[in-house]
């Protein structure tokens, strides 16, 4: 019998560990502490954490918000210290973006923009950003160079293409068609028009012809694919019936 109520329960927990996990990016605060100021936040681990700020003037200290704050010379995304940073023109977006009047800056880290004014974001989803300006395509802090503007799209939360590359989490796919490239066909599978990949790795002994995703799973005439590995039929059946539990 299948054990649903264990797998359920599972995967219950799973999902409120992983939403109080998530809710910790943004869940501390700047405190004063042993007359300096500290970044605090809570983990499973070690309960209370406090995190002093390198450098700080806790005089001239003010939060901007509760993951951002700056003094008179320096500007802190949580506990780290943005170097390069300007305190007086800083201002926010979203989580985890801000920017000054020289540039932008994504979880603390310097994007190098081209061109602040034509800075633009196009995409959000949670933990994955997609943004442009004149001359550099980002996928969170990640510039991508050599972009062609004009033609650059995003695709899914994770895949972006221009006329001449896919970019899957900013990183160019080799040999990937631009033209005819799917991303997450039917999960973590994608293919083009002569090609197959599992999860950005390219699948080097398929029958392209022949590969077919449905309720047996990913296969093609040689046989089945699990998590992008070829298997014998045997192998298939015995994770397939493990999965089920």
């Amino acid at each position: 019998m299948k054990n649903y109520s264990f797998k359920s329960f599972f995967l219950l927990t799973l999902a409120v560990l992983v939403a109080v996990m998530c809710s910790c990016n943004t869940n501390g605060e700047y405190v004063q502490r042993n007359g300096t100021i500290c970044y605090s936040y809570w983990t499973f681990s070690f309960g209370t954490v406090f995190k002093e700020l390198p450098g700080v003037n806790p005089a001239e200290f003010k939060s901007v918000n509760n993951w951002l704050g700056r003094d008179n010379k320096h500007v802190y995304f949580k506990e780290k210290l943005v170097k390069g940073a300007d305190p007086a023109s800083l201002e926010v977006k979203k989580y985890p973006l801000f920017y000054d009047k020289k540039d932008y800056y994504y979880m603390g880290t310097a994007l190098g923009v081209a061109n602040t004014k034509s800075f633009e974001v196009v995409k959000w989803n949670d933990d994955d950003m997609w943004a442009i300006d004149g001359r550099y395509a980002y996928y969170d802090s990640l510039k991508i160079e050599n972009v062609d503007i004009p033609t650059f799209k995003i695709q899914t939360y994770n895949c972006a293409t221009d006329r001449n590359h896919v970019y899957r989490y900013g990183k160019i796919m080799p040999l990937a068609d631009p033209a005819t490239y799917v991303e997450d066909w039917n999960g973590l599978y994608s293919r083009d028009k002569a090609h197959i990949w599992y999860s950005g790795t390219l699948l080097e002994d398929v029958d392209y012809e022949t590969f077919v995703i449905d309720k047996k799973g990913a296969r093609d005439k040689l046989g089945h694919f699990y998590r992008g590995q070829r298997v014998t039929d045997e192998e298939w059946e015995r994770l397939s019936r493990e999965e089920e539990l």
